[in-house]
Formats: C-alpha cells, sequence, structure tokens
C-alpha cells in the first residue's frame, strides 16, 4: 500500500481527513490530516447480498441508455444558450475537461453527471432501450 500523500511504500496506513478528503497516509503524513476511523465493510466475508455489487442505492435502472449523439447534443445546448465549456463546467460543479470529453464523446457521462446536464441544459440525454 501505498501513502496518497508522499508515495512512500507502508505495510498499514493510517486513514486521515485532509480539505475534506479521505485518504491514506503514512505515519508522517497522518499530522497532515485529521485520523478518521477506517469505513466498515457494508457485509462481512461470505454473506452474499441480494443487490449487485454496482448498486451504490442511488439510481435504478429505468432502461434507459444515453442518446448516440449525446456530445453534439449537448455541445450545441450549451451554445445556444450562449455559454462557453468554462462557465458550464462551473455552473454544475465539474471540470471544464470532463466537459471538452463528454462534447467530444471521447467519455460516456455518468449517470449524475447526465443528471446535471439535462437539467441544467434542459435537454434529454437518455432514452428507451429498443
Amino acid at each position: 500500500m501505498e501513502c496518497e500523500i508522499c508515495g512512500k511504500t507502508v505495510s498499514k496506513g493510517k486513514v486521515v481527513m485532509v480539505e475534506g478528503t479521505m485518504m491514506t497516509a503514512c505515519t508522517g503524513c497522518a499530522s497532515f490530516g485529521k485520523e478518521v476511523e477506517k469505513p466498515r465493510e457494508a457485509a462481512s466475508p461470505g454473506t452474499r447480498s441480494i443487490l449487485p455489487p454496482n448498486f451504490q442505492g442511488k439510481e435504478f435502472d429505468l432502461g434507459l441508455d444515453i442518446v448516440a449523439d449525446y456530445g453534439k447534443l449537448v455541445s450545441q445546448a450549451r451554445a445556444s444558450k450562449g455559454w462557453t465549456a468554462k462557465e458550464l463546467a462551473m455552473k454544475i460543479f465539474e471540470k471544464e475537461s470532463l466537459l471538452h470529453r463528454i462534447e467530444n464523446q471521447s467519455i460516456k457521462p455518468s449517470d449524475s453527471m447526465i443528471s446535471k446536464l439535462e437539467k441544467q441544459l434542459g435537454v434529454k440525454l437518455k432514452q428507451k432501450l429498443e
């Protein structure tokens, strides 16, 4: 395991909160944050869950998928409002570079990002699966 602050290899790190971010740190770097209890596992080993492993408890799959030309749709909606990519990124509290990658369709946005974009731009980015 590596210290997420200095990169030193440690056998057992401490979980600390540094400027609102939880990270694993070596003994020396742990003083830069406030030590917190390690998060507990949701289920003990050997216990099976009826939920899929990637289920976060926030959203359900409603049989919707992102539209094929989502990047173009986001770009056009943003331009029609007269916003730069930087302005839209600031409005939805995301990085401008992430927005550029979505508009270029080099990455597929997460469900939470899709929700932010739909709400801010007034467009539908998801459609029913066929």
